[in-house]
């Protein structure tokens, strides 16, 4: 039973999830190395083409994200906690000490915005909210130049600052309610998440991957933005610059997510997947390096590199910051000759990634594929053809020419479609995966 609950693991809301894909590529990697030898993961992202080949294979997870490294420790090498712990440990967060105090001083906040939600489900005042989204955040208020205006968000805003240098409260310890609260959560929301981070930070260091993870999905789960991911905060105006009417009921259905129970839901999760069948590896560094000091064991590697010029660190930087536990600087941006803090609270730096970077990825691939053919490895590469009638960003790179670097270093390139695969799997019409042939393809090498 358990098997079938968790044959399919998805940690986060990822752009590009494969999870569509999983069988497709598990049996595309069995028809090259029907030995069962170990796979690396190259840009193992949320983890769930890693957690899916664990089932028949070691791995060998690789990502330069630390929100990465975090989530498959967790489901790659997994810790199994006893009821009893986790009981002690979800009591710690919501009732310790820290947490009431922490609470008490971010109150003014707190009652602030379930009152202008409460204004805004009622459609009687939506300006408060507006303000709570567009210039909620602590962080942004107090690197801001301008003189602060003596308005209600700004007032509470400095009570609740002045709580926390009162009350001794360190930014490391309130992270979460300066940088996120009322941005991308409720200041409730942020309490809940301080609270919970602050218990994991003084845990056993051997649970702290099991114990953070579950809370990283928490929080893919409650943010409240479209898509559920963390590039741009929600907008509260149209393009006309008219607040939505709709803002009170958009806005309510995620920040009225108890962070508390969903924590709880998803620790219960990641504490009862299997037990594992082999010893895997995790690796917190750049691909390349990764691909020096791979295990002997590793016959294959599957690689899914993005393809377009959005940089993925962009999209989880809250998920970094958040696994970090740091204090990160703010990126800027001028904007008709004014440097203002990007509206996201990007982190400023971040991750670029050469394979978003037109003039970078060609270099990039043939690097890869240099690397990993002079180790006798066999590579399967997921790639997105570019289809212009519909709304997607171009590719960095065409197929034709990855194709055309590939066989430089390996002897056969295949190109097999997931649409094909699809196809010939699924005899019911009404379970087809919306999948065409150019929606994904795999370039099998070796």
């Amino acid at each position: 039973m358990i098997e079938e609950k968790t044959k399919v693991f998805r940690p986060i809301h990822y752009l590009g999830s494969k999870l569509r894909m999983l069988d497709f590529i598990e049996e595309s990697i069995n028809e090259i190395d029907s030995e069962k030898g170990g796979v690396c993961d190259l840009f193992t992202g949320s983890g769930s083409v890693s957690f899916h080949l664990s089932k028949s294979r070691p791995i060998v997870s690789v990502d330069i994200q630390k929100y990465s490294k975090v989530i498959s420790s967790a489901i790659l090498q997994k810790k199994h906690l006893d009821s009893q712990f986790v009981n002690d440990f979800l009591n710690n967060c919501k009732n310790s000490a820290h947490s009431d105090i922490l609470f008490k001083t971010v109150k003014p906040l707190i009652e602030y915005e379930v009152f202008s939600i409460q204004k805004a489900l009622d459609k009687t005042c939506l300006e408060g909210l507006c303000e709570i989204l567009e210039s909620g955040s602590i962080i942004a208020f107090q690197l801001s130049n301008k003189t602060k205006q003596k308005n209600k968000l700004n007032k509470n805003i400095e009570e609740v600052l002045e709580n926390l240098k009162t009350n001794n409260i360190s930014e490391i310890d309130s992270l979460s309610i300066r940088y996120f609260g009322g941005i991308y959560f409720s200041y409730m929301q942020t309490c809940q998440i301080d609270s919970i981070l602050y218990q994991i930070n003084i845990a056993p260091k051997e649970f702290k991957n099991i114990l953070l993870a579950p809370l990283l999905s928490t929080i893919s789960d409650a943010v409240n933005t479209v898509g559920k991911q963390f590039a741009q905060p929600i907008r509260p105006r149209n393009n006309k610059g008219i607040i939505k009417s709709t803002l009170g009921k958009a806005t309510h259905k995620d920040r009225k997510i108890d962070i508390f129970e969903s924590y709880r839901k998803w620790l219960d999760k990641y504490n009862s997947l299997e037990e594992l069948k082999y010893n895997n590896v995790v690796y917190n560094v750049d691909y390349n390096d990764a691909l020096d000091k791979l295990p002997k064991n590793v016959t294959v590697v599957y690689a899914d590199p993005p393809y377009t010029r959005d940089h993925y660190s962009r999209f989880y930087h809250v998920l970094e910051t958040i696994s970090l536990r740091d204090l990160p600087k703010i990126s800027t941006m001028v904007l008709k000759g004014e440097t203002k803090l990007s509206r996201g609270l990007y982190r400023e730096e971040r991750h670029q990634s050469p394979f978003c970077i037109r003039s970078q990825a060609p270099k990039a691939f043939e690097n890869m594929f240099q690397k990993i053919s002079s180790r006798g490895l066999k590579l399967v590469l997921s790639y997105s053809p570019y289809d212009d009638t519909k709304e997607t960003h171009p590719r960095v790179i065409k197929m034709k020419l990855l194709i055309s670097l590939a066989k430089k270093y390996f002897e056969t390139v295949e190109v097999k479609s997931v649409g094909e695969f699809t196809h010939s799997k699924l005899n019911n019409s009404a379970k087809h995966l919306d999948a065409s042939k150019t929606a994904e393809v795999l370039i099998v090498c070796y």
